[in-house]
């Protein structure tokens, strides 16, 4: 290694950088440009008073009462009127509600005798989570109905008060929840997001410039400026890349999680150390598969269009383990898959370090996977690679 030829070829890639647009825009405006646009997208992180329909064919005193708690709920909000099933069902088909609520006739007199009074919830489930949070609201509003009502019968039967409602709810589960207790979208999904967008712009811009590199014939300069030695070349290639994405994780983890107010619960020089370790994976891998492309379109198109199957396949949507077996392998040679854990366990859960030493030791060992290709890959192009021409670019000086 001969750190005066690793700065050399540093301030080459830099120019380069500098003057091919393309590259230019991709590392440096495109990360803050997808930041602000996917964070500002889930500034709200959760999904409130969500429109819902009522088809009350009782009305009566009880179904007021029940459709007054259902709507005093954070999530639900009673906006829609029907006067039949059918046109609510339209009302849902139009989009005007996310469901609605049915309460059939008899509602008041079943509960008064005592019997089961059902409701109908339809739900539409074209989107999910909306459709979970209306079903959780009226699960609750039904379970405190029904508490209540129980009550009511057993200080009828001249029970006291205290022993009457313990008598209604015998067994009372009490629910915590960790690490995310506002059960929103927003934290559960930015954290990934954020570092998503780091690593796709990373690799694009890399590839680009690596590609350039073979369109033009200047890949064998490189090797040449390095004295043919990998290291150098490697260090010297991706130098300005790794110090760059370095300063955007110390960005989106001290300016962007604060505004979007994410939590970093754990060791943060762990997590930049981890991060640090993601990003070398990432640019071994990144130069190896980008030295199979001719040209920069090439490249940037093809990385561009893996973003949504990459993320897709570590394990932040759908667990790793349900996917087909040939899937888990590609997840697991994706250093995305081991950092995303690495990133939820430390500064969502801020756990202890040998509850996260299982993700640092995949991601070393895709370090050096990605590595060892690279190498061969390197001695593979300089057996391979023309000849330098007489016009060629004169190689830096080793001095």
């Amino acid at each position: 290694m001969n750190l005066k030829i690793i700065w050399k070829l540093i301030q080459k890639e830099a120019l380069l950088v500098v003057n091919d647009k393309s590259i230019l825009l991709v590392l440096f405006v495109a990360p803050f440009l997808y930041l602000f646009m996917i964070g500002t997208t889930y500034i709200k992180k959760d999904e409130e008073k969500v429109s819902v329909g009522v088809v009350d064919m009782d009305h009566t005193k009880s179904s007021r009462t029940f459709l007054n708690k259902l709507n005093a709920t954070q999530k639900v909000d009673l906006n829609h009127a029907y006067y039949s099933l059918p046109e609510a069902h339209m009302g849902i088909s139009a989009f005007d509600v996310q469901g609605y609520v049915y309460i059939p006739y008899g509602f008041e007199k079943k509960l008064k005798r005592k019997e089961t009074a059902p409701i109908g919830l339809v739900l539409n489930n074209t989107r999910f989570l909306p459709s979970n949070d209306i079903n959780k609201a009226v699960n609750l509003v039904s379970l405190d109905y029904a508490l209540e009502s129980r009550e009511k019968f057993f200080e009828s039967k001249t029970i006291l008060p205290q022993l009457a409602s313990s008598n209604a709810d015998p067994v009372r589960a009490q629910v915590n929840s960790v690490y995310n207790p506002t059960n929103n979208y927003g934290d559960f999904l930015l954290p990934f997001v954020l570092f998503l967008i780091l690593h796709q712009t990373l690799l694009i811009g890399l590839s680009e410039s690596v590609a350039s590199d073979r369109e033009k014939g200047l890949m064998k300069v490189g090797f040449k400026d390095s004295n043919n030695n990998f290291i150098n070349y490697i260090s010297g290639k991706t130098g300005i890349y790794l110090l760059l994405f370095l300063a955007y994780s110390f960005f989106v983890l001290l300016v962007v999680f604060p505004f979007f107010d994410l939590p970093i619960h754990g060791n943060f020089l762990a997590l930049m150390g981890g991060s640090i370790i993601f990003l070398l994976a990432t640019l071994v891998y990144g130069w190896f598969f980008a030295s199979f492309f001719n040209t920069e379109t090439g490249a940037m198109e093809v990385i561009a269009f893996t973003s949504y199957p990459v993320f897709l396949i570590t394990g932040v949507t759908w667990s790793v383990n349900e996917m087909p077996l040939f899937v888990q392998f590609i997840s697991n040679l994706i250093p995305l898959r081991p950092f995303f854990v690495l990133l939820k366990k430390l500064a969502i859960m801020g756990v202890d370090s040998h509850f996260y030493l299982n993700e640092v030791i995949h991601l070393l060992i895709l370090l050096l996977v990605g590595y060892v290709a690279a190498f061969f890959r390197f001695r593979y192009l300089q057996k391979g690679e023309p000849k330098l021409a007489d016009n060629r670019p004169v190689p830096l000086s080793s001095d």
